[in-house]
């Protein structure tokens, strides 16, 4: 199987929502209001603008697995593909 094949690309953006899930309490107390990035289950990048965030870590990552998500009372969740499964 494919590193980057879908199943596995689908696993590890899973892991690494579960990994904000449980790291979310102490991420609040630090990033309430900002949008972070995680990726192997670790903060990599932080920011107010969830666009400028998500360009850093394509710079930063390709097509590497990494998870966005603003921290908030209510959360609200965004999926955003990769640019090589667009087409």
């Amino acid at each position: 199987m494919s590193k980057t094949s879908p199943q596995v690309a689908e696993e590890s953006l899973a892991a690494e929502r579960h990994a904000f899930e449980r790291q979310r309490a102490q991420l609040m107390r630090r990033y309430a209001g900002e949008y972070v990035a995680l990726s192997g289950g670790r903060v990599v990048d932080h920011d107010k603008q969830d666009e400028a965030l998500a360009a850093r870590m394509f710079r930063k990552f390709g097509d590497a697995t990494f998870y966005i998500a603003r921290l908030e009372q209510t959360p609200t969740v965004y999926e955003v593909p990769s640019p090589e499964l667009a087409g």
